[in-house]
C-alpha cells in the first residue's frame, strides 16, 4: 500500500461514563497511533456516533489521539455511524472525497470478522489490523465479546438485523 493513498480507520467503541476511552477503545486507539507513527498512513479517520451513552465516540477518539501527539490536521472525524455497517459506508465516502484508495481498519480482534464482512461490501483495498484485549481484561468478558460477535454475524446472515443496519 502506498502511504500517500492509505488512511487509517479506527472503529469506535463506547466511551466510559466520564467520556474517556474505556480499555477496548483505548487499545484500538493505541494500535492506530502505533501504526501512524510507523508511517503506514498519514491521516486517520475516527468513526462512531454516541451509541451507548451521550459521548460521541469519534470525538472522544480524536481528543485521545491529539493528547497522544497526533496533529489535529491529520484526523478526520466521522460522527454519525451507529454500527459497523454504517462505519464502512460513511468512511468510504470520506475516503472517496479525500482521494484515498487504501485503508487500514483498526478494530479489536473479536470484531474483525464483522468489520471485514461490512468493509468488503464497500471497498476492496483494505486490510484489518487488530488491537489486543487490554492486559488484565477479564476472561469472561473476553468470551462474552467473542460469542456476541458470532451471534451478530449469524443473525445478520439470516436477515434478522436488516432493520438495525437499514438494509432493505
Amino acid at each position: 500500500m502506498n502511504v500517500k493513498n492509505t488512511i487509517l480507520i479506527v472503529l469506535g467503541f463506547p466511551a466510559d461514563s466520564n467520556g474517556n476511552p474505556g480499555p477496548i477503545l483505548q487499545s484500538r486507539l493505541d494500535k492506530a497511533i502505533e501504526l501512524y507513527r510507523k508511517g503506514l498512513a498519514g491521516k486517520i479517520i475516527v468513526t462512531g456516533a454516541a451509541v451507548d451513552n451521550e459521548f460521541v465516540e469519534s470525538e472522544v477518539m480524536a481528543v485521545y489521539c491529539i493528547q497522544h501527539g497526533i496533529p489535529a490536521a491529520d484526523i478526520y472525524v466521522e460522527s454519525n455511524a451507529k454500527n459497523t455497517y454504517e462505519n464502512a459506508r460513511m468512511v468510504n465516502k470520506i475516503m472517496l472525497e479525500k482521494g484515498y484508495e487504501n485503508a487500514i481498519v483498526v478494530t479489536s480482534g473479536f470484531h474483525k470478522m464483522r468489520a471485514a464482512m461490512f468493509f468488503s461490501g464497500v471497498m476492496t483495498k483494505f486490510k484489518i489490523e487488530t488491537a489486543p484485549f487490554p492486559d488484565g481484561f477479564p476472561f469472561l468478558k473476553r468470551l462474552l465479546y467473542i460469542v456476541k460477535e458470532y451471534i451478530i454475524v449469524l443473525l445478520f446472515h439470516l436477515g434478522l438485523l436488516n432493520n438495525r443496519y437499514n438494509i432493505k
